[in-house]
C-alpha cells in the first residue's frame, strides 16, 4: 500500500503547500545578484518595458539553471501529481524595505489563456520569508469553480462581464472560525506552491530588507489552451498560436520533467525577445502604486 505524500495531501486540501528545502541554494545565489542589480541597483538588462520583472530567463543565465533544472519539475510534477511539467514563464516580486505597498485578495487562473487545473504559482524566495511579509493564501478557495474578473492589461481595457465577478473581500473574513489564511516563514531553498484557483494576496514588507521571491509557472498534463481577449498576452507566442484545446509545446514550453524520464532541450528557448524599443522605455520593476492606480481605473469602468 502506498504511503501518502502530506504534501500533496495538503495541497489537494488548502491549495497551497511549502516544500521545505527542495531546492539547492547554491542555485539561488547568482540569480539573488542579478535581482539585486535589477531591483536596488535600477541596472536595465533588456527586459520588457512593461514587464522589467518578467521573463528573466530570456536574460538570466541565473534564472535559466534555476527554472529549467531538474529540481524544480521533479517537485512540481510530485504535488500536482503530473506525469508531465512544460515551463510557462516566470517573473520576479520585490518589495523593499519597509513597504506599506500590498497585493490585493486575487487568484491567477482567469489571467491564463489555458483549461486546467495543474498552472500553479511556484514561488521561491531568494531572501528570508517571515509571516509578516509572506504570500498569504486563504485555504480551500481553489475548491470553489469560480472564474473571477482579474486585472490584465487587457482586461482593464474592456467592460467587465455580468457572469465574471469581481475579487471578494477576504478582509472581511479575518474574524470568522471558518476561514483559514495561510502565511509562512521560509528560506531560500523552499518553495510555495500556490494553486491557480487560490485566493492569495500579498501585504507590505515591515522588515528592513527587500523582500524577494521568484514565481515560476509551469504546466502539467491537464493543461489546454483555451485563450480569451481578457487573459495576459505571452510574448512570443499570440492567441493566434493558441489552439483551442491543443497541450502547450515548442521551444517556449519546453518539457522539464516527465514521470518516464523524458525532457526536451531547453536551447532553443529565447535569449531575447522579437522587437526592440527605444532606451530608456523601460518602467519601474516594481510599481505598486501604479499598479493599484490602474486597477480602481477597472473597477470603475466595470
Amino acid at each position: 500500500m502506498t504511503t501518502p505524500d502530506p504534501d500533496v495531501e495538503t495541497y489537494r486540501r488548502d491549495g497551497a503547500v511549502c516544500v521545505r528545502g527542495a531546492l539547492d541554494v547554491s542555485v539561488l545565489a547568482d540569480l539573488r545578484r542579478d535581482a539585486e542589480r535589477l531591483l536596488a541597483g535600477g541596472e536595465d538588462f533588456g527586459l520588457l518595458p512593461r514587464y522589467p520583472a518578467r521573463y528573466l530567463a530570456r536574460r538570466f543565465d541565473s534564472m535559466r539553471r534555476l527554472a529549467f533544472g531538474p529540481q524544480l519539475g521533479a517537485v512540481a510534477g510530485r504535488i500536482l501529481e503530473s506525469r508531465t511539467i512544460r515551463f510557462f514563464f516566470d517573473d520576479i516580486f520585490a518589495k523593499a524595505p519597509r513597504s506599506a505597498e500590498q497585493t490585493i485578495w486575487h487568484s491567477d487562473r482567469a489571467g491564463w489563456p489555458v483549461r486546467g487545473q495543474k498552472v500553479p504559482s511556484i514561488w521561491i524566495p531568494l531572501t528570508p520569508i517571515v509571516p509578516e511579509n509572506s504570500l498569504e493564501v486563504l485555504a480551500g478557495t481553489h475548491l470553489e469553480d469560480r472564474l473571477y474578473w482579474n486585472f490584465t492589461p487587457n482586461s482593464r481595457q474592456m467592460l467587465r462581464p455580468d457572469d465574471r465577478p469581481s475579487y471578494p473581500d477576504c478582509e472581511a473574513l479575518r474574524g470568522d472560525p471558518h476561514a483559514r489564511f495561510l502565511r509562512w516563514s521560509m528560506q531560500p531553498g523552499d518553495v510555495l506552491l500556490v494553486h491557480p484557483w487560490a485566493l492569495h494576496y500579498s501585504g507590505g514588507n515591515p522588515t528592513d530588507g527587500w523582500r524577494v521571491a521568484v514565481s515560476i509557472r509551469v504546466f502539467g498534463d491537464d493543461i489546454a489552451w483555451a485563450p480569451r481577449p481578457d487573459c495576459i498576452n505571452v510574448a512570443g507566442c499570440s492567441f493566434d498560436e493558441m489552439i483551442e484545446g491543443e497541450a502547450p509545446a515548442g521551444p517556449l514550453f519546453p518539457l522539464l520533467w516527465s514521470a518516464d524520464g523524458a525532457a526536451e532541450s531547453t536551447e532553443a528557448y529565447p535569449r531575447g525577445f522579437a522587437t526592440t524599443w527605444t532606451a530608456g522605455a523601460r518602467g519601474p520593476v516594481n510599481d505598486y502604486a501604479q499598479f493599484q492606480r490602474d486597477l480602481e481605473a477597472a473597477r470603475r469602468r466595470g
